[in-house]
Parts: C-alpha cells; structure tokens; sequence
C-alpha cells in the first residue's frame, strides 16, 4: 500500500521533531565535556611548567606562580594560587627550616582553576590543573 506523498511529508515532519531534540541535547553535552577536558590539559601543563621551576631549586612561591601564569596567559592570579611548600622529616610533616637526620623533603604543589561556561552540564564549571613537585 502506498503512502500518498504528502503522508509521508508529514511522518519525516514528526521523526524531525523526535530525533531533533535529542540530537540537540547530545551535541550540546560533547561541547561541555570537550571544553572541560581542553581547559583540564592546559591547567595541567600550565601546573607542571610551575613545577619544573620549583624543581629548579627556587623557593620563591612567587616565581612558580608565575611561571604557570605565564605558561597560560589567560589565567590570572586568581586562577592560580600561591603554590604550598611542605616538609616531611621521614613519615611527620615539619617546619621547612628544621633538621632532619634522614633528609628533609621538600615538596611544592601547584594548583591553577579556571571558571568554565557549560551550557548543560553544570557539573563542569570549573577546570582543575595539579602539579606536584618533590624537592631535594
């Protein structure tokens, strides 16, 4: 039995107005979960770059955030906060000036955020870069 041509005019009508939806829906959350992975990859490199200038011997906390700044000129510094230097004598956390018999170490963590814009998934407002560098 055939369908009279303006039937089927009307049946690829309603299969638009189904699957458009959907589609719609499904291409706007791969825009918001490659933006959030994009932006994640860039703070992380932005992260390490902080963290290989810690590993080259400085203390200055503000030269790593600078130099992760810098790795990105977007960020600001409130993207980036002022990396952490912690120390550990053997397993117990210490002050950085004190003395240990087995070797203090010294380690600087980097961090850098950046506010994101999803247009669905809100769960993916932010980026998060992590560098860790473990000094000697």
């Amino acid at each position: 039995m055939a369908v009279p041509r303006l039937g089927r005019r009307a049946i690829a009508a309603t299969e638009l107005a189904l699957v458009a939806p959907v589609l719609i829906t499904l291409m706007l959350c791969v825009h918001d979960l490659a933006d959030g992975f994009q932006v994640s990859i860039r703070l992380e490199r932005a992260a390490r770059a902080g963290a290989q200038v810690a590993m080259s011997g400085t203390t200055d906390l503000t030269a790593v955030q600078s130099a992760v700044i810098s790795a990105w000129p977007a960020l600001s510094a409130s993207d980036v906060p002022l990396p952490v230097l912690s120390c550990e004598c053997g397993t117990t956390s210490v002050s950085c000036t004190a003395t240990c018999a087995s070797g203090l170490i010294r380690t600087v963590t980097v961090r850098a955020t950046r506010q994101l814009s999803p247009l669905l998934l809100r769960s993916y407002a932010q980026g998060v870069g992590h560098a860790v560098a473990r000094l000697n």
